[in-house]
């Protein structure tokens, strides 16, 4: 997920979202006292206009995940996108503090996992939490990619890169890794998750 690191001012509380709660869920403190740990900034005056409509561009919610060795590690992305289908090409948008960040561009590899309406719990789970300090894939049933990468046994289905290391964009707080396909197939029929459901149903 294309997400920052917002901070509340007031009790430290820290929000992963792609912009700060509407209030803080720890102390009721208002947005405009939520600061990001990144470069980032939303002028307080545009910040709701600008939430109501980036939440009207179509994100889909995908498990990226990629290898260092023979460790494993993922988060939940919702920048992916192709790129070219002559030859075949995805790209993702990864932030340079995230673990998986580092195993990309170590290993020149990731997968995308296409979550179903039903995977929640996959998003709480690889969204929230940093692979430095949590296992996030025990208990996890997946397979194992062409790249070695991790999918998930249960997912819509998988595509697998290999980046063009060249062609990789420095973003400010991201990369921007694009890659070859490499690796791809349909598992089930289940409704893709957005962005615009997952919100929805996260605060219901």
């Amino acid at each position: 997920m294309v997400a920052q690191n917002w901070v509340c001012g007031k009790c430290g509380f820290v929000a992963v979202d792609l912009f700060p709660p509407k209030r803080c869920p720890k102390c009721g403190s208002d947005r405009k006292n939520f600061k990001s740990k990144g470069e980032y900034y939303i002028p307080d005056d545009k910040i709701d206009d600008i939430i109501r409509v980036c939440g009207k561009v179509s994100y889909g919610l995908y498990l990226v995940s990629s290898v260092d060795g023979d460790k494993i590690n993922g988060q939940i992305c919702n920048t992916l996108f192709q790129i070219t289908s002559n030859p075949p090409r995805f790209a993702i948008g990864i932030n340079h503090g995230n673990l998986t960040h580092d195993y990309i561009v170590k290993s020149g590899v990731f997968a995308a996992s296409i979550l179903g309406e039903d995977d929640q719990r996959i998003v709480r789970r690889f969204g929230y939490r940093s692979g430095r300090d949590f296992d996030k894939f025990k208990g996890i049933t997946v397979l194992t990619g062409e790249t070695g990468c991790p999918v998930l046994k249960n997912a819509v289905g998988y595509i697998e890169c290999s980046v063009l290391q060249d062609k990789t964009v420095d973003a400010g707080t991201h990369s921007i890794f694009i890659g070859n396909i490499v690796g791809v197939k349909l598992l089930n029929d289940k409704t893709p998750m957005t962005y615009a459901y997952y919100s929805k149903v996260k605060n219901s």
